[in-house]
């Protein structure tokens, strides 16, 4: 037996832990265990632990819509605004649609234009209309405008929350960035 003191209380016995001794014996020998002298009733604890279950999730499946407060009104709860990801898809959209009617209009630009109409096809865009053109670009400003361009899909690649839309927008800012009129203008 053990002492321990508690402070002001004196000395205090604790039986030493009998726990393993009662575990390794069989449930009807184990004293002061019930378990084994309760007669069979003719429904299983099983049964009655299912109806249980099955009750609580139809009643909370009911009450799951019901606003019982004092202060509920029974107005429709209003649409949520489009998420952020939403948002970011619509806005790569328009700068590659922006990207593909001024470098329309730019003589040399063939190979990026082919670039961004895969890129908007892959973000499920649709094109802008080839009659539809912007004036042309100095080769400076292709450069800066397609650098700015891979840096926004990259800045929206890391801030959006769908993990397959960020691996998209990551494509297609390597995708930019691997251009060879671009590569060789750094």
């Amino acid at each position: 037996m053990s002492l321990l003191t508690i402070a002001g209380a004196g000395p205090l016995a604790i039986p030493p832990y009998d726990g393993w001794e009662r575990a390794r014996k069989p449930v009807a020998e184990r004293p002061g265990d019930r378990v084994a002298s309760v007669s069979g009733s003719g429904v299983s604890r099983r049964l009655v632990l299912r109806a249980g279950g099955a009750a609580g999730a139809l009643g909370a499946g009911l009450l799951g819509g019901c606003d019982l407060g004092p202060g509920s009104d029974s107005q429709p709860v209003a649409s949520p605004s489009p998420d952020a990801d939403q948002r970011i898809v619509e806005a790569a959209r328009a700068e590659l649609s922006t990207l593909l009617v001024r470098l329309s209009a730019t003589g040399g630009t063939a190979s990026l234009v082919a670039c961004h109409r895969a890129q908007l096809a892959a973000l499920q865009g649709r094109a802008p209309s080839p009659t539809r053109t912007g004036r042309p670009l100095r080769p400076a400003q292709v450069v800066t405008r397609e650098r700015r361009a891979a840096e926004r899909f990259t800045h929206w690649a890391i801030t959006c929350r769908n993990g397959d839309l960020a691996r998209v927008l990551a494509s297609v800012a390597a995708g930019i960035r691997m251009q060879s009129g671009l590569r060789e203008a750094s």
